[in-house]
């Protein structure tokens, strides 16, 4: 689960690759949409992709989030309590929260040696989300047309790179409701609920998160594993796919 699927590396099991713009371009078009339900609409786009024979005949099911579709496979998963489709073999989360959202992203502005500064984004978020903000941003970095990126054919793939190309492939109504779907996440007091084995990866580069969140993340479920992922930034699964595939397959 993830905004754009291309962010994974090829994987060592059949593969369904949930690609939220799209649903969230649907869902939010005709009016609020996504962005009023919040996770809701998220966790029923979910559910209607995985109402599939390779998902539902599988012999063992995993399921792995990146960013925000790592808020949204706890999403799902607490939605279903681990119940029919949710009822799965292992979680693997990657450079996500259990929420706050906007608390726990601290971006990173400067870094020397083992110090760095880190800014809170919060108050930011209220004028980031404005409809007529989203879409004048988008169409400044996007000149105005959306277009399919592939991540994994992009030269250089840094945090800040990705991002912007991930502007250019997200149609601006489809970015603005999944931020606003973000803004009341927080399953913090629900983590102790999730029963299936989790390893939670976190990049020691990571521009968004501190390493703090991660930890804090795997701490509040259950026998989760964390591992910290050295030299990686917040598209860990892009440039260290191979921790990536190796959590799946220490999973499996």
């Amino acid at each position: 689960m993830s905004l754009n699927a291309t962010v994974f590396p090829p994987l060592p099991v059949a593969t369904l690759r949930a690609d939220f713009n799209q649903a969230a371009g649907d869902a939010s078009s005709g009016g609020r949409g996504a962005a009023g339900d919040g996770m809701a609409a998220y966790v029923s786009a979910v559910d209607r992709l995985l109402d599939a024979p390779t998902w539902t005949d599988a012999e063992r099911r995993l399921v792995i989030g990146h960013s925000f579709g790592g808020m949204l496979a706890l999403a799902w998963w607490l939605h279903h309590g681990g119940r029919g489709p949710a009822d799965i073999d292992g979680l693997i989360l990657v450079a996500t929260t259990a929420g706050p959202m906007y608390d726990a992203v601290r971006l990173r502005v400067l870094k020397a040696r083992t110090h760095e500064l880190r800014l809170g984004i919060g108050p930011l978020m209220r004028v980031w989300n404005n409809r007529t903000v989203t879409r004048s941003v988008h169409r400044i970095l996007s000149r105005g047309v959306s277009e399919s990126v592939d991540f994994q054919t992009l030269a250089h793939k840094t945090d800040l790179r990705v991002g912007l190309a991930g502007w250019r492939a997200t149609d601006w109504r489809a970015r603005r409701s999944y931020r606003l779907a973000m803004w009341g996440f927080d399953v913090r007091a629900q983590l102790g609920r999730i029963t299936v084995p989790t390893i939670v990866l976190s990049g020691g580069e990571d521009h968004l998160f501190p390493v703090a969140a991660g930890r804090e993340l795997a701490d509040g479920i259950p026998g989760a594993e964390f591992r910290l992922v050295d030299g990686a930034g917040h598209i860990l699964p892009l440039t260290h796919g191979e921790d990536v595939v190796r959590a799946v397959r220490d999973l499996l």
